[in-house]
């Protein structure tokens, strides 16, 4: 399957939900706005969710398209105040080039 995630309307729920580099694309609120609905309703009650994007530290752009970065605070309330941290991480990528790109990493639930 493919979609686009901001106009997906998910036809079931999900006991998992894992982002690694799209919530960071989403620069305007709507998109933000819409992406947090859509997992909403995607995620089971109680599912679990896992997102990473850049740290506060990270790139302004990937792809030669701007990003937002987060710190784990930021990525945490972003994420709202039914969402259930239970792992904050920083992590390092590096690019095939050899760039080190800083990742925020929460997991958790909604409840």
């Amino acid at each position: 399957m493919e979609a686009n995630l901001l106009e997906w309307e998910p036809d079931r729920a999900f006991g998992l939900w894992h982002d690694r580099a799209v919530f960071h694309f989403l620069v305007d609120e709507e998109g933000r706005s819409r992406y947090l609905a859509t997992l909403r309703s995607a995620l089971a009650p109680g599912g679990a969710l896992i997102v990473g994007t850049f740290a506060a530290d990270g790139p302004p752009t990937c792809s030669g398209l701007p990003v937002r970065r987060y710190s784990a605070d930021e990525l945490v309330a972003q994420l709202g105040g039914s969402f259930e941290p239970l792992e904050l991480r920083r992590g390092e990528h590096v690019t095939p080039r050899g760039a080190v790109q800083p990742f925020t990493w929460v997991a958790g639930r909604l409840g």
